[in-house]
């Protein structure tokens, strides 16, 4: 029997602009990911259900313009999910990002390696070597198929809360 809490859980999907945040959002909810890439302006919130507990995806602008945004938006997260593009340039960015906000978040922090399907991508491993060990995770958001992945991840990091 599937139980539903009353009480909302948030999770944070924080990188920079172009890495796939809200790719990996629509392939969580299983549905279909434009290969056109449209940024998220400023923040898009969107409810999904996850080992029976509704939680609240936050989708967090990634553009320079809204990062002054992300220590408020941050407050009050269960979960804060690093998202990199699995190159050189990306994790370098993203573990940049992991630095200025990593004390002030007071929350569980986990890294997606994205774009693991592209040539060249670094693996899931080496990029949670180059972070200092943050656990990461490799993902294609383009991939359908990979939407049960992507869902048995976060509810394993929320079953941890």
């Amino acid at each position: 029997m599937l139980r539903i809490f009353t009480t909302k859980s948030k999770i944070c999907l924080v990188g920079e602009g172009g890495v796939g945040k809200t790719s990996l959002l629509l392939l969580l909810q299983g549905k279909e990911v434009p290969r056109k890439r449209v940024p998220t302006v400023g923040l898009e919130v969107e409810d999904s259900v996850l080992n029976g507990k509704k939680v609240s995806i936050w989708d967090l602008g990634g553009q320079e313009r809204f990062k002054f945004m992300w220590k408020d938006f941050l407050r009050g997260a269960g979960l804060a999910v690093l998202v990199c593009d699995s190159t050189e340039k990306g994790v370098e960015k993203t573990k940049e990002i992991y630095n200025r906000f990593e004390r002030s978040l007071g929350t569980k922090i986990i890294a997606i390696a994205n774009k693991q399907d592209l040539p060249g991508a670094m693996s899931a491993e080496e990029i949670q070597k180059r972070l200092g060990g943050l656990k990461t995770y490799g993902m294609a958001a383009i991939r359908p198929e990979l939407h049960q992945r992507m869902k048995e991840i976060l509810e394993y990091e929320v079953a941890t809360f």
